[in-house]
């Protein structure tokens, strides 16, 4: 009997490379997929309330209409404190996509390269990062490139622009003294299988997010 889990996304690029994901990996999952790239504009211009307020709504359908059992919020933009609320206000268990690959992250090495491309990202991840090292015992030191017109690009359709862009940053970084290169968005997982060889691991959120999700829904059906 399959799972229900329903997927909320605030950008249509994080869809093709999750459900590619999840069809190979997890095909024990009934996955229902929320989109509203509107709350992107809402972080955007710093309205975080309102971003909020969608999100509630949005996982209030997936609970209510769906069944879902889980939400896995895979927007990288969402704080800590905004996901605690959500839980919250609608009672349904909530998993945040990197908070799992965060972890990865602090316990592969101290020295982390991170590539964003919606710039709004760029701050939780480094809270979220430094919050999951300090929750392990640990400190990062952070090299961020953000790249904002390289999701531009993918949003205009332009998929090479963008990975082209991509592809030039993570060189740019693969030459820096790091223990780790992390994809700070899910949307960024396409480029995974076009890396060249090198000289420290690239993390993305696809497998860390399953891990999660799997060690999440035994709990629930234990209550």
């Amino acid at each position: 009997m399959k799972r229900h889990v329903s997927f909320i996304h605030t950008s249509p690029a994080a869809i093709p490379p999750l459900a590619d994901y999840y069809h190979l990996y997890a095909q024990d999952l009934e996955i229902t997929n929320l989109l509203d790239d509107g709350i992107l504009r809402c972080f955007a211009r710093q309205m975080e309330s309102a971003a909020e307020t969608r999100f509630s709504e949005l996982l209030c359908v997936a609970r209510d209409a769906y069944n879902s059992e889980l939400a896995l919020v895979t927007c990288s933009a969402v704080s800590r404190s905004v996901m605690r609320r959500l839980a919250d206000a609608t009672g349904l268990p909530i998993v945040k996509i990197d908070d799992a690959l965060a972890h990865q992250a602090v316990t592969t090495g101290s020295k982390l390269g991170v590539l964003v491309t919606f710039p709004p990202t760029q701050a939780v991840t480094a809270k979220l990062l430094r919050d999951t090292a300090a929750d392990n015992g640990v400190e990062v030191d952070l090299t961020f490139r953000v790249l904002p017109e390289a999701y531009e690009a993918l949003l205009a359709g332009q998929a090479e622009r963008h990975d082209e862009l991509m592809m030039n940053a993570v060189r740019e970084l693969a030459e820096k003294p790091l223990d780790a290169i992390v994809f700070a968005q899910v949307s960024m997982a396409r480029l995974l299988p076009k890396l060249p060889h090198l000289p420290m691991p690239v993390l993305s959120s696809l497998p860390a997010s399953l891990s999660a999700i799997r060690q999440a829904l035994p709990a629930i059906a234990s209550r």
